[in-house]
């Protein structure tokens, strides 16, 4: 699921930001090495921050993910500098459903990474919700009120209403 989430911001990205190289954070970062005339956008998982167990007999809990896309670029000003383009990154993602999620992504902060050898970095980062639901066998799964109020003979019954299916 988070992998899904991510391969979706990734071909969102490269959509909206075609000047720029868009990939994962590298997972040896001090090897990284920027090939890209402009920039890159680089994207990680941050974090998972978990809610209230909700009381359905079983584990079944909100999920908060937090993703942060580390924007590296040659230039700080001008069309094709951070600041610019940490703009047009900001616009593409806020606002995002990725799949699986129950609300789309909203920003939580931006951070200035600092400045080395010519490329200025920047961290944005963004979240979403989800649900975290336990593997269970089918039958130790919880019942829907649906599922309880089925007839016989297929029918769910909802006060005086009976409807076919």
């Amino acid at each position: 699921m988070t992998l899904d989430i991510m391969r979706a911001l990734l071909g969102l990205l490269t959509k909206r930001l075609p000047q720029l190289e868009v990939t994962f954070f590298p997972e040896q970062p001090e090897r990284f090495h920027l090939n890209h005339p402009l920039g890159a956008v680089l994207l990680s998982f941050a974090r998972s921050r978990f809610g209230d167990i909700e009381d359905v007999g079983m584990v079944f809990q909100p999920r908060v993910l937090h993703f942060t896309l580390t924007l590296v670029m040659r230039q700080l000003n001008g069309n094709d500098g951070a600041i610019a383009t940490l703009d047009t990154l900001r616009q593409a993602v806020g606002g995002f459903m990725p799949p699986d999620c129950r609300r789309p992504l909203w920003l939580i902060d931006e951070v200035f990474l600092g400045q080395s050898e010519g490329l200025w970095q920047y961290a944005l980062t963004v979240a979403t919700e989800t649900w975290f639901v336990q593997d269970a066998p089918q039958e130790a799964l919880p019942r829907t009120r649906e599922d309880i109020m089925k007839t016989e003979n297929n029918e769910v019954a909802y006060g005086e209403v009976s409807l076919q299916r």
